[in-house]
Parts: structure tokens; sequence; C-alpha cells
């Protein structure tokens, strides 16, 4: 039976670290999860008694099914006024609904980027990529962040891998892994360079509600580049994954905007993706959210002040403090190891499981680890890492 050629670039079998882990599992030993954390399990965020009385009016809400390809309006309008709140002077007409961050990547990619043009990612980098540019037949291209700057982008670098074939550059703030929040300056310089190359740029910002030291965030849509994607989601925002609702918010210059959005309708129309009762849901998330959005973000600055309070007594690590998201990268100052090895010992002798830096495309020796875990849980598993 005949294949696409899909199904042989995108590989299926698991790395050696995964291959120990479904081992672990199997044993029902308990393991310690460093990746994916507890912020979503953890008590933080809303109630299920809360959320299932959101849910249960917005089921009594579908009895007409009258779907918009962009999302419903009331709907959008609420996002739009979370933006207005920041005095950025944006409408609804300009946001359209998603199933999630991954699926807002898709869409861009498929009107931006034709079969065989390259797009330019951040290193490091994440595994995502990878496989939603398979999918879109695109050549991923990277830009560096520097770690001896704070993970700041390398501007110089990132123009020069710019080519004929460049379709888009994309823009990770707060950045993941690293924790690097991309500053003003930074984000004008990279507007510069869309407007010089003619380029979109595609924002991801799923972790600006949580900011550690910084006051404000700051946004590439307050940049005069051309045509800017932004794109967030109730996943992070308010701890709420399983509803899988995002959003794209679309800004730059009117005529870019306009047709952007135009094509974008046509896509969403054609698949119609967003549960509807999830999207009747947003009004009352929004609304009634604020209390848990500050806990959770005063918990996970709790959170990094354990881990910071451990980690760095450890004269075999080091890292940049992270200035915004809930995961560390981790230096291993440069000790002769294997981070992979490292990895599966951590899970075979300790129950730990953490990620090694390749796997971000980060050099050689570093890993990867969440801290938004439970307090007493990651005293005690980051004093026995160490």
């Amino acid at each position: 039976m005949q294949f696409s050629n899909l199904t042989n670039q995108i590989s299926t079998q698991l790395n050696s670290l995964y291959s120990e882990y479904e081992k672990a599992k199997s044993t029902k030993r308990p393991i310690i999860d460093l990746i994916s954390g507890d912020f979503f399990q953890s008590e933080i965020g809303f109630s299920a008694d809360h959320l299932q009385s959101i849910l249960r009016e917005s089921i009594d809400q579908i009895k007409k099914y009258k779907p918009d390809p962009l999302g419903q309006y009331l709907t959008r309008e609420v996002i739009a006024k979370y933006y207005r709140s920041f005095e950025i002077n944006i409408s609804a007409d300009q946001i359209l609904l998603t199933p999630g961050t991954s699926c807002s990547y898709f869409y861009c990619l498929k009107l931006l980027v034709n079969p065989g043009q390259e797009i330019l990612c951040p290193r490091p980098s994440y595994p995502l990529f990878e496989t939603i540019a398979k999918v879109c037949e695109v050549e991923l291209r990277y830009y560096l962040l520097d770690e001896s700057q704070d993970w700041a982008i390398d501007l110089d670098y990132l123009e020069a891998q710019i080519t004929t074939k460049t379709g888009a550059i994309i823009l990770i703030s707060p950045h993941n892994p690293t924790g690097e929040v991309t500053n003003l300056s930074q984000l004008d310089s990279l507007a510069e360079i869309s407007n010089r190359h003619n380029l979109p740029i595609i924002t991801d910002e799923v972790f600006s509600e949580y900011l550690l030291d910084l006051d404000t965030f700051p946004r590439l849509l307050l940049t005069d580049a051309p045509l800017i994607f932004t794109l967030n989601g109730l996943s992070k925002m308010f701890a709420l994954p399983s509803l899988k609702l995002g959003w794209i918010l679309v800004t730059g210059q009117s005529s870019l905007v306009k047709k952007s959005l135009k094509t974008l309708e046509l896509i969403l129309d054609t698949f119609l993706p967003v549960n509807d009762v999830v999207q009747r849901a947003v009004p009352r998330i929004f609304q009634e959210g604020t209390e848990y959005l500050v806990k959770n973000r005063e918990w996970t600055r709790s959170c990094y002040s354990i881990a910071e309070g451990v980690l760095s007594q450890s004269p075999a690590l080091n890292f940049v403090k992270p200035n915004g998201g809930f995961y560390l990268t981790i230096n291993l100052n440069d000790f002769d190891i294997d981070e992979e090895i490292l990895c599966i010992d951590l899970l075979k002798d300790l129950g730990i499981l953490v990620h090694p830096g390749y796997f971000y495309d980060v050099a050689p020796a570093h890993l990867v680890l969440t801290f938004a875990v439970k307090h007493e849980r990651l005293q005690v598993t980051l004093e026995n890492f160490c």
C-alpha cells in the first residue's frame, strides 16, 4: 500500500530516554516528571466545580448552530478587550480562533510559506517546529539566541540567515525553554529587519502572563513591523490546556492584514475546528479567571525561587535566570558528559525525568526542566538531582 512521503520523514520510534521512560512506567515505579511538571494538575487555576459551572452554562447556549469561521464574535471581542486593557488598539475583526497554538502555527505557515521555502526559527528551538515544518513541506533555518548574552537574539546572525527562500520569521517570547524575554530594543531591531526584507513575523506569546521580575511585557505588535501574527491561548494563560482554544491576532499594514484575514477565514471555514462550547465559555473564563491568573503567577514565581535556591548551590550547574515562563535551561559547565546518558541515569536511579539539551538544539552539555512543580516535591527532587 502506498503512503505519502511524510510517513517516512516523521520518525515514530521512541528515543533511548523515552524507551527507558516507558519501561519505568510499566513497572509502576513513581516518576517525577520535570518536563510537563504538575502546573496543570496542581491546586491552582480553575477549580473543577467552577469550570463545570461555566461549561454547563455554555452547553445551554448552543442549541442553535451558527458557526463563524473566525470564531464567535463575542468570544473574539473578549480577547480583543484583553489586549485593549494593555492600551493596544485592536478590534475583534483582527482575531481568529484556533484549536490551540500548534494549529495556529500550521495555519500561519500555510498562509505565508510555499513548499520548499524556509522559515527562520530561534535556536534553542522546540521539537514541535520540526514536525509542523515537515507537514507543511517547508524547511527550517535557525537564528541564534546567545547564552553568554542572557539568551538575547543575535540579530546580525539572524539577518545573515535570510535568503531568497525565507518566508517568515518566528519569535518566541517568553522563549521556551530558556525563559528569555525579548526586550524593546531587540524587538525594534527585529521590526527593522522585517521591514528591510519584507518578511512577516509570527510571535508566540503563550508564556506572556508568567513574568518573573519584569513589570510589563514587551510586545512585538507595538513595533512597526509590516505584518505580525501574535499567537496565544487558554492553555498556559489560565492553565486550561484541555479546552484546546487558541487565537491569532493579525496586526500591521492594513492591506496586508486584510489579505491575511481573508485567506485565513477561508481556511477556517473549511474546517470549522473550534469547539462551540469552549468558545462560549471564554467570556466567563476571562471575567472570572483574573483571581486564578494572579495566583498562578505568584505560585510560579515561588516555584522559581525554590529552584534557584537549590540549583545555585551546585558548583556543577549554572543557568541564565529566566525572565518568563516556567522552564530552565541548565548548563553543565562544559563537563565531558553524554547528556542523554545522564538523563537516563537520573531516570533509572532517582526516578526523575528531565530532557537533554539536544532535544532543543542546545549545544552540549545542557539539561532542560520545569520548575512548575508542587513546592515540597520540587525542593526534595532538586536536592536529589544536585
